[in-house]
């Protein structure tokens, strides 16, 4: 009997986010927190696309490309301590707001993926968007908290 085909092992909820930043928890590096398990963790897209196509009257066409890495981060969660110390990323990206950010951070987000660990770091990392308040009656609410960066590696 032949081993089933599988394109990938990825164990649920084994993800970490480290927010490095100098106006949070001291500068000293934190593990976010407050992630639904049944929801879209993170997403990110870019700002700007890599490359346009201007058609030209004749049938061809210019193409423009750049290397802007710039974007936004998407990140579903709820509230959880309210303590920033502990992570909760909804009162992170709320006291960054308060202070207003002129230095950004780097966040890293790192996962197991077919027995590797696999990162990504994202770098000049401040808030973009975040509610003051959400609740809901008989569920918990969730809060779209968005980071901007400027480039990843």
């Amino acid at each position: 009997m032949s081993a089933p085909a599988i394109g990938q092992f990825v164990s649920a909820g084994d993800f970490s986010l480290i927010l490095t930043h100098p106006l949070v928890n001291g500068g000293n590096s934190v593990s976010l927190v407050g992630f639904k398990l049944d929801s879209d963790v993170v997403d990110t897209d870019q700002e700007m696309d890599s490359a346009k196509v201007v058609p030209l009257i004749g049938g061809i066409a210019d193409v423009i490309t750049n290397t802007v890495r710039a974007g936004t981060m998407r990140f579903a969660c709820v509230r959880t301590t309210n303590q920033i110390a502990l992570g909760d990323i909804v009162a992170i990206a709320q006291s960054i707001q308060h202070i207003g950010d002129n230095v950004g951070g780097t966040l890293r987000a790192s996962w197991s993926q077919n027995g590797a660990i696999v990162a990504v770091s994202f770098i000049g990392v401040t808030v973009k968007r975040c509610k003051p308040l959400h609740i809901k009656g008989n569920d918990i609410a969730e809060y779209d908290v968005q980071f901007a960066y400027t480039d990843y590696t």
